[in-house]
């Protein structure tokens, strides 16, 4: 296993223990009946922020990790495969503006739902029985469009397999297809699982869909396209749905514009380590009144101070998202060895 999975495995560990102990120990009591776990995403990226851009980066290596995680933690030792599901990214993207930069990455997106297929199993795990001996192999299975075989028998080196369909083990899956308002670009959604639903989901309903950004070939044209392997989905009203810059930047806030980046490198410029600790490693610029709840200040050099990114973390989880002058200081007594 490479180093950096197995040291995401450890980060993993320590987050589902300190953040998401009791709800993770309820669900893997009531596992299998329940079988996925909603991790906010920005629990996760005060937790550790290389983590979560390592999520946005890679998702199917982290969401692996975190899968290991748990398994490695589980006091009941179940073995459960828990389905690890991400809400309130930070990386919402217009529809119209998915495009191949996007390929692989973690994104959120909101889209209108304008065609929904029945669910249907796809084989997960293959069970092949080897023609010239009879073993049986499993082979996990990564894609609805083509079936992966075992390459070789282990135990007559034959290549001949006959596939055991009520032998492997199935997944729920489902296609639903999504538009906007303001473009004609459609997008196919892959739900699994327990997102998959008979009933559930409606034409014309606005849906907050967060996956990995995927593409196919289609047969007869041989074209690539693009599709969303659904991660999480959130039910939105009308007046939630986003479909423009502004509308993102207003959610989010214009963090990159030039403004804002001026305002972080003077601060951290102007403060040389950090405030708390005294390290020069990873700066940060935190926002004494914080970023969401007071925006006059956000670009206020007087309202900013430098913080490690891990003394940054550690203000977030004690005292949440709602930053204050009266919080930093009980923090800045609590933990400053500056």
């Amino acid at each position: 296993m490479k180093i950096k999975s197995q040291k995401s495995i450890s980060k993993f560990e320590e987050f589902f223990t300190t953040s998401y102990k009791d709800d993770l120990f309820r669900l893997l009591e009531q596992y299998p009946d329940e079988q996925s776990l909603i991790i906010d995403y920005q629990k996760l990226e005060i937790f550790d922020p290389d983590l979560a851009d390592l999520l946005i980066e890679k998702p199917e290596e982290v969401i692996e990790a975190a899968k290991i995680a748990i398994k490695n933690i589980d006091p009941l030792a179940k073995d459960a495969d828990i389905n690890i599901r991400f809400e309130n990214l930070n990386n919402l993207i217009l529809l119209q503006s998915l495009n191949s930069n996007y390929i692989g990455s973690f994104v959120s997106y909101d889209g209108i739902i304008e065609e929904v297929n029945e669910p249907s199993p796809r084989i997960g795990i293959a069970v092949f029985e080897c023609v010239g001996c009879m073993r049986l192999h499993e082979v996990e299975q990564t894609s609805d469009r083509t079936i992966l075989e075992p390459s070789l028998c282990g135990e007559c080196g034959g290549r001949s397999f006959r596939l055991l369909q009520e032998e492997s083990k199935y997944i729920n899956t489902q296609i639903v297809v999504t538009g906007s308002r303001d473009t004609s670009r459609k997008l196919q959604v892959i739900l699994e699982d327990d997102l998959t639903s008979w009933d559930d989901y409606n034409i014309g309903q606005y849906i907050r869909f967060t996956g990995t950004l995927k593409t196919f070939r289609e047969e007869k044209s041989g074209k690539f396209k693009f599709y969303l392997y659904c991660n999480h989905i959130e039910r939105l009203c009308e007046e939630e749905y986003i479909d423009d810059v502004e509308e993102i930047e207003k959610e989010y806030g214009v963090r990159d514009s030039p403004e804002y980046n001026a305002w972080r490198s003077e601060v951290i410029s102007r403060d040389k380590v950090c405030q708390c600790c005294g390290s020069k490693k990873y700066p940060v610029a935190h926002h004494i009144f914080g970023y969401e709840h007071y925006p006059k200040h956000r670009i206020d050099h007087n309202n900013g101070i430098r913080l490690c990114k891990w003394c940054h973390g550690k203000y977030h989880s004690h005292y949440g998202m709602n930053a204050n002058p009266k919080t930093f200081i009980k923090f800045i007594k609590r933990f400053g060895t500056r």
